[in-house]
C-alpha cells in the first residue's frame, strides 16, 4: 500500500490496482496538465494538476462505494473509473478543447482508445477488467453516476480543490455529510432528505466558482488566445491528435517551435500581454440569433469594419450555462423528487448561473477602442452598455 498525502482530503491510500494504475506513463502525464488551465494567470497558487484532482475523485469514490455497501468487484470498477476520468484531458485541461474538438472525432471523456492499448490495458487485464465498462462508467452508466452524473465525485473534489489553492472562499462544501446521506434507490443515485442541505451548498459553491474562476475574464482571454494559437498550428499542418497527447510544457514548446502567431500568442500568454475586453456583456444585451452565429463569421465581419487584421479579433461565445443539477434526485420519505422541488433555493441558483454568462470580444489593447466601436454597431448595443464593459479595471488581477 502507498499512502498520498493530499491537502484536501488528508491521506489517499492505494494499492493493487489502484495504485498500478496510478504508476501507468498515462496516469503520471496527469502531472504535468495543470487542472484550472491558465487560472494561475489570475490567481498564482492555482497550480494544482489533473493527477491531485484525479487521486481526490478516487478517494471520494472509494468512501462513497464503501458506504452504499458496494461488492468488490463492483467497488473496483467504480474507483478505477474515478481515478481514470481525466486520463484522456489535452494539455491546460479545458482550455484547448475547443480548439481542438472541431478536428477530433471524440471529446476527452472518450478514452477507450487509450484503455484499448498499452501499459493501462494490461494492468486492467490483469485483474481481470474489461476497458469498455470502465469507459461506460467513466460516462455515467449503471453505477458511474458516482462518477458522473449531476451530484458526482468529480465534480465534489474539483470545486474543493479549486477553492483551495486559488484561495477563493466558495468551495466550501460538506462532503462528508453529502456523502453519507446519498443511496441508491432502485438503481438510481440519490440524496436523501437530510443531505439536501449539503447538495444545495454544492450548487451553491458551483455557482460563485463560475464567475470568480473557471469564468474570469482573464481566464477565458487567455484561454481564447491559447485556442486561437492551437487553430493556427494545426491550419499550418500540425496534428490535433498530437496535440491533444502532449502535456503543458509540451504545448508551449511546440506553439515556439511554430513560429509566426501561434509563437506570438504564446509569448504573449506567457509575459501576460493578454488581449483586452472590448466587449463583456449577458445575454439579456444580445440577439438570439448572435448565439449560433459562427464565433469566426462575427470576427470576420468586426475586422472588416474596424479595418484590423481578423486573427487579431477574439469572439468568445462560450456554452450556455447547464442546469442539469436541479434534476438530481432527492428521495424524501417514499418519493422521489428533483432537488429543485425540494429545495426552492435551488431553483433561485440555477436561474442566477444563467444570469453569469458572458459574451465577450477580445482584442489587443492598441486595437481596443477601434474593435470595441464596431462590435457596438455590429451587436446594435446602446453606448452606456459598451462603455461598461471595458475599464481599466481588466489591467488588474482581479
Amino acid at each position: 500500500m502507498t499512502e498520498i498525502r493530499d491537502p484536501v482530503h488528508g491521506y489517499v491510500k492505494l494499492e493493487g490496482l489502484m495504485q498500478e494504475l496510478a504508476n501507468t506513463p498515462q496516469m503520471q502525464r496527469l502531472r504535468w496538465i495543470r487542472q484550472l488551465g491558465l487560472a494561475c494567470l489570475v490567481y498564482p497558487g492555482a497550480n494544482h494538476t489533473r493527477f491531485e484532482h484525479s487521486l481526490g475523485a478516487y478517494h471520494l469514490a472509494m468512501l462513497l462505494s464503501e458506504h452504499l455497501g458496494l461488492d468488490d468487484e463492483e467497488r473496483l470498477k467504480v474507483c478505477a473509473a474515478a481515478l481514470l476520468h481525466d486520463v484522456g484531458h489535452g494539455p491546460l485541461s479545458h482550455a484547448t478543447e475547443s480548439a481542438l474538438a472541431p478536428y477530433l472525432r471524440k471529446e476527452h471523456e472518450s478514452i477507450i482508445d487509450i484503455l484499448k492499448s498499452g501499459e493501462l490495458l494490461d494492468v486492467l487485464e490483469s485483474h481481470g477488467l474489461c476497458p469498455s465498462d470502465i469507459q461506460s462508467y467513466i460516462r455515467g452508466s449503471g453505477l458511474g453516476q458516482i462518477v458522473s452524473g449531476e451530484i458526482d465525485v468529480d465534480r465534489m473534489d474539483y470545486l474543493i480543490r479549486d477553492a483551495h489553492y486559488t484561495g477563493v472562499a466558495y468551495g466550501v462544501i460538506d462532503r462528508l455529510r453529502l456523502l453519507q446521506k446519498m443511496r441508491l434507490y432502485k438503481g438510481q443515485l440519490m440524496v436523501e432528505a437530510g443531505g439536501v442541505q449539503a447538495a444545495t451548498s454544492l450548487l451553491i459553491s458551483r455557482l460563485l466558482m463560475h464567475p470568480s474562476v473557471y469564468y474570469h475574464h482573464v481566464c477565458r482571454i487567455s484561454e481564447c488566445m491559447l485556442s486561437a494559437g492551437i487553430r493556427q498550428m494545426i491550419e499550418d499542418g500540425a496534428s490535433a491528435a498530437s496535440i491533444k497527447a502532449m502535456d503543458d510544457i509540451q504545448l508551449f514548446t511546440a506553439m515556439d517551435h511554430a513560429g509566426g502567431y501561434a509563437a506570438e500568442m504564446a509569448d504573449r500568454i506567457r509575459r501576460r500581454r493578454l488581449f483586452k475586453r472590448t466587449i463583456y456583456v449577458g445575454l439579456e444585451c444580445l440577439d438570439p440569433s448572435l448565439i449560433r452565429t459562427s464565433e469566426r463569421i462575427v470576427a470576420q465581419e468586426l475586422a472588416a469594419d474596424a479595418g484590423v487584421d481578423p486573427s487579431y479579433i477574439l469572439v468568445d461565445n462560450p456554452p450556455l450555462p447547464d442546469n442539469a443539477m436541479g434534476n438530481f434526485p432527492a428521495l424524501v420519505g417514499t418519493q422521489v423528487q428533483h432537488l429543485r422541488d425540494v429545495s426552492p433555493l435551488v431553483s433561485i441558483l440555477e436561474r442566477a448561473h444563467k444570469a453569469t454568462w458572458r459574451f465577450g470580444i477580445y482584442a489587443p489593447s492598441e486595437l481596443r477602442e477601434r474593435v470595441a466601436q464596431a462590435a457596438k454597431r455590429f451587436l446594435n448595443l446602446k453606448k452606456s452598455t459598451v462603455q461598461h464593459t471595458f475599464s481599466d479595471i481588466d489591467n488588474s488581477y482581479l
